[in-house]
């Protein structure tokens, strides 16, 4: 949508100078679905880490505290954002985007702060690239997101807990503690605050990303993290870099690299990143992505497959933890598609308040969706 009275009056809000923009969208997603697990917390009961599928709020028994009811659930983050560009001639523009998070089956704010999502404003280049500042995604995140077949969104989802393996950025959930044990499955943050970022622009496919997200809270650190990306026709290759600067906790990081190639009929995805967790980084986990998207009638299907290796050091009644994923998108127009979604995990569960996580074997976590997505 472009810019409109409509556009221009919510904008006013915030902005005295809507009216100076070349362009103002409004855009968003609403999702919702139905969905199930098989399996269930309870005080006996320990389900294996399953990111997507349906839980209740942490309690002293089960950090993730896992039900098989029906749930009325989104798997893509329901939104509301803004976005504009202004022309300030000789190649350089400017540009802001703003975005809340909600759930749309109870109308509530979906995380604190408000503007949960991407938030930040930016000078471009066309010759320089750009410089942006505020909130938004980390370098090394884009690698990540880009190579999960359902895009972080859904049970079919790996999830950044496990993509990122164990390692959170200084944004990590409320109140989630960053032991080494506890950090992979509760946390990994996909935006940072407080960032100072660099985007180069395209030389023939390959571009780069560079960002400083600034420690501005005691006890948060500072967190540093680059990309390097090329897709030119069939190809994209990502590689990521992050590490936290925090006194003795400097050593946190994560590598992550992908691969993909589209053969049209179906794109492979590799995906692999290492972790240091744990004051100094004294500890290092792996994971590993096998995916693939392939077009089917008028939609996609999706398969995933992670398997994510965690320190023997860690002393975790098991080192290792298995995701399957498989769905299909159908799309009933370019804005609106159905999805059904399907998520299998096995290996450790989590067990106790999410400030203080202890590990056991889980039992396998399955679980399903069928929702509606529309984006505008």
């Amino acid at each position: 949508m472009k810019k409109s009275l409509l556009a221009l009056a919510v904008l006013g809000a915030f902005a005295g100078t809507a009216s100076a923009q070349s362009s103002v969208t409004i855009y968003g997603v609403l999702d919702m679905s139905i969905a199930k697990g098989n399996c269930a917390s309870s005080a006996t009961t320990a389900c294996a880490v399953n990111p997507g599928a349906a839980t209740g709020a942490a309690n002293t028994t089960n950090a993730l505290n896992y039900t098989d009811s029906w749930n009325l659930q989104q798997s893509t983050t329901s939104r509301l954002g803004f976005r504009g560009n202004e022309d300030l001639g000789g190649g350089l523009s400017a540009q802001f985007q703003i975005e809340h998070r909600f759930n749309p089956d109870t109308g509530a704010q979906n995380q604190t702060p408000f503007w949960n999502g991407r938030s930040y404003v930016q000078l471009t280049s066309a010759a320089a690239g750009a410089v942006y500042l505020g909130r938004e995604y980390t370098p090394a995140f884009w690698v990540q997101l880009k190579s999960d077949p359902f895009g972080n969104d859904g049970v079919g989802q790996t999830g950044v807990g496990i993509t990122w393996a164990g390692y959170m950025t200084p944004d990590q959930p409320s109140g989630v503690t960053t032991t080494p044990q506890a950090a992979w499955p509760l946390g990994g943050s996909a935006r940072s605050s407080n960032t100072v970022g660099y985007k180069t622009p395209s030389m023939g496919g390959l571009t780069a990303n560079v960002a400083v997200s600034l420690s501005e809270t005691s006890g948060q650190g500072r967190n540093v993290g680059f990309n390097a990306e090329y897709a030119a026709g069939p190809i994209y290759a990502g590689l990521g870099y992050e590490k936290i600067t925090d006194g003795a906790s400097d050593g946190r990081g994560v590598m992550n690299l992908a691969v993909h190639y589209n053969l049209g009929f179906v794109k492979p995805i590799f995906y692999y990143a290492k972790s240091k967790v744990g004051a100094g980084g004294n500890f290092s986990n792996k994971v590993y992505l096998l995916a693939a998207t392939a077009p089917l009638g008028n939609g996609v299907v999706k398969f995933g497959y992670s398997r994510i290796s965690l320190d023997s050091a860690l002393n975790l009644p098991e080192d290792k933890h298995t995701k399957l994923g498989l769905g299909y998108n159908y799309n009933l127009s370019k804005r609106t598609n159905l999805y059904f979604d399907m998520g299998s995990a096995s290996g450790v569960a989590a067990r106790g308040p999410a400030t203080a996580v202890t590990y056991v074997k889980g039992d396998r976590n399955t679980a399903y969706a069928i929702g509606v997505r529309h984006t505008f």
